[in-house]
């Protein structure tokens, strides 16, 4: 009881000094099991909140800017927030930039979220540094005991299960724990291990999109979609083992794999198609794109026109002079450039402006709203001629109807695909539609 007994201590009197040290992983570990015992002694209806979060992009900083700045950045978080905790309150270490609050045994979600709202303000206010001031976000996740969880490793991982949701948003959100999200992590944190033998043993798989020419209604190109049967279980849903990859850091095997497949495949073509194959950002920053692209083109002997690399729009795309620099890299090498899943992002007309882009892919949420109100009649037309002024072509996507066909094809949309058009193929060297 000796341990706990110091936590207790700790959290009568939470405000530490700048250069103390906080508690680590396992003591913050043991911490909440204190207050879960606290606040059960209390009352039936007592509840505390447990506020997860991290500093985004730290990785990048560590790489941009070296690791004492990001140590300067994680004590000035801490420095802040310690001013910010209520009496009774607790702040621990999780490791890699991640940290814990709980709040006092009785508080209430109004309350935890008042907090979790003060802690997320921080962040409006740059670190100063030596001859400058660097910005930073937060994403938050939070969780209440005992809904969301009645013992350390359930309101843990249900506060870390809203935490990834928070990150996939891009930085600086918060989001509180629900049952979906949390069984969806719990769910994708069992695949890591499973994923990156499939991985190694080549058991991934592509089916190939059809891209329509909307005059003509030929086909193009073929969008490389990866798949993946899980054995024992059966298809995983893309979104699901993706987003796992992301988590586990094997994202960009995943994508060494499509790239390499997809071009593999395109060079053995009878018609020479474009290829479409979706690259997660994380590597502009690294600016190692370019350089994976040169080496799989020489590999496979495919011409570089015929190649298309596609990055969805919401993601974070990392500095905007080293993004620019490493996709003019892969432009210089004749390869084209798409920014996919447009205007489901926040910072759209910024990258039009700024990176060398030769399409934009629209959002299927663009499309199934066509024809249902003026204003979303409108909102196309605009983004048509926007991208018609740029000398970008456009590509919608999740065509379901004649109408949205029409439209389209009316306003000046040079590619479509969709089910209307035809249904993802089973990988193979030849997809089956690619004469039509």
């Amino acid at each position: 009881m000796g341990a706990l007994a110091d936590l207790a201590d700790l959290t009568r009197n939470p405000i530490y000094n700048s250069g103390s040290v906080l508690p680590n992983r396992m003591q913050s570990m043991e911490s909440v099991q204190w207050y879960i015992e606290q606040t059960a002694g209390l009352t039936r209806r007592a509840k505390f909140g447990l506020i997860r979060f991290n500093l985004d992009h730290l990785s990048f900083i560590n790489e941009r800017y070296g690791w004492d700045v990001a140590d300067i950045i994680l004590e000035e978080i801490v420095r802040r927030i310690e001013k910010l905790l209520p009496q009774g309150a607790f702040l621990g270490g999780m490791g890699g930039g991640n940290f814990i609050v709980l709040t006092p045994p009785g508080y209430t979600q109004v309350t935890t979220r008042s907090l979790m709202t003060s802690i997320l303000r921080i962040s409006e206010v740059p670190v100063a540094l030596a001859s400058s001031a660097l910005p930073f976000s937060l994403s938050i996740g939070w969780s209440m005991f005992p809904e969301d969880g009645h013992t350390v490793d359930g309101l843990l991982t249900s506060a870390k299960a809203a935490l990834m949701e928070a990150q996939r948003l891009g930085g600086g959100h918060e989001r509180r724990a629900d049952e979906e999200t949390t069984r969806m992590h719990i769910l994708s944190s069992s695949l890591e291990q499973d994923l990156a033998v499939a991985v190694e043993q080549n058991g991934l798989f592509l089916n190939w999109m059809p891209v329509v020419d909307t005059a003509s209604q030929q086909i193009v190109a073929h969008e490389a979609l990866l798949r993946w049967n899980r054995p024992g279980y059966g298809e995983v849903p893309p979104a699901l083992f993706i987003r796992c990859a992301e988590e586990a850091g094997l994202v960009e095997m995943l994508d060494s794999w499509s790239l390499r497949t997809a071009c593999m495949a395109a060079a053995s073509w009878d018609v020479p198609h474009r290829v479409c194959v979706n690259i997660s950002p994380v590597w502009l920053v690294s600016e190692r794109l370019s350089k994976l692209i040169k080496e799989i083109l020489q590999e496979s002997g495919l011409a570089p026109e015929r190649l298309q690399i596609e990055m969805s729009e919401p993601r974070f795309f990392g500095p905007e002079d080293i993004t620019f620099r490493e996709l003019s890299r892969v432009r210089a090498l004749g390869v084209r450039l798409a920014l996919d899943d447009f205007g489901s992002g926040f910072s759209s007309l910024e990258r039009l402006r700024f990176y060398p882009l030769d399409q934009i892919k629209l959002d299927r949420r663009f499309i199934n709203s066509l024809g249902e109100n003026n204003r979303a009649n409108e909102v196309m037309c605009a983004i048509l001629a926007l991208a018609r002024a740029l000398n970008i072509t456009t590509c919608a996507k999740g065509v379901e109807t004649e109408a949205q066909m029409a439209f389209l094809d009316a306003y000046g949309c040079e590619e479509v695909q969709g089910y209307l058009l035809g249904s993802p193929v089973r990988d193979q060297a030849k997809p089956a539609s690619q004469s039509a």
